[in-house]
């Protein structure tokens, strides 16, 4: 094998296994963070019918003890490209974008010649058709269909917590660190949250662990 291996360098923890978010409140397992400084938890929602507010906790140790809210400012969700010819004005950041055909989604940023977008519904955008801002009005006409619908496009997060909306087949990303959590006090371990579901909501969601210690096997990150 070439280069790096990533099993080596990258450790993946399941954090809730794919069930049907609708039925009940999904409490990810904790993680210990003494040997993995940086990370992440990766939801996957599949088919959706309903809305899932998101939480991060953290606790003295992976049993939950003294478990408290974690704060974070920063999530990463999925997104998509727009190539965009005869544009009639600059569109508004957050504004909702409408095709003829009735695709949905939401102005990430208005870069020229194209546009990024996220919160995009199951209708695809539609080649030669005219979209328009539902904010500024501006219009423009695709150029081809939406593109690149692996990039993953940041959003603030201003209370604790955010809600993922119903849209199938998208990700999520909450990037976090361990001097986030309250390391004064002894908290070194997280978990994340996902309440019931609204509706029927296939998902499941994974830590993604960068470790002090590099190897195989990696050290566990599941026991104190």
């Amino acid at each position: 094998m070439y280069g790096r291996n990533i099993a080596e360098n990258i450790h993946a923890v399941p954090a809730i296994w794919p069930v049907d978010l609708n039925s009940g409140a999904n409490a990810g397992d904790y993680v210990s963070l003494k040997d993995y400084p940086v990370g992440g938890v990766l939801i996957q929602i599949g088919a959706s019918a309903g809305t899932i507010a998101v939480t991060m906790l953290q606790a003295t140790a992976v049993a939950g003890t003294g478990e408290k809210t974690l704060s974070f400012t920063e999530m990463f969700m999925t997104g998509c490209k727009l190539k965009l010819t005869s544009k009639t004005g600059t569109f508004t950041v957050g504004e909702t974008l409408t095709g003829a055909g009735g695709a949905s989604s939401v102005v990430y940023a208005d870069c020229g010649t194209y546009l990024l977008l996220h919160t995009v519904n199951e209708t695809a955008f539609v080649d030669g058709e005219t979209v328009t801002g539902g904010t500024s009005g501006y219009t423009g006409v695709a150029d081809g269909i939406g593109i690149d619908e692996d990039i993953l496009l940041s959003k603030a997060v201003t209370s604790d917590t955010f809600t993922i909306p119903d849209r199938a087949n998208r990700m999520y990303f909450i990037p976090f660190e361990a001097m986030m959590l309250d390391v004064a006090n002894d908290f070194d371990c997280i978990r994340v949250h996902l309440a019931q579901a609204t509706g029927a909501v296939i998902g499941g969601a994974v830590y993604v662990l960068d470790p002090n210690q590099k190897g195989r096997p990696m050290l566990t990150a599941i026991y104190d």
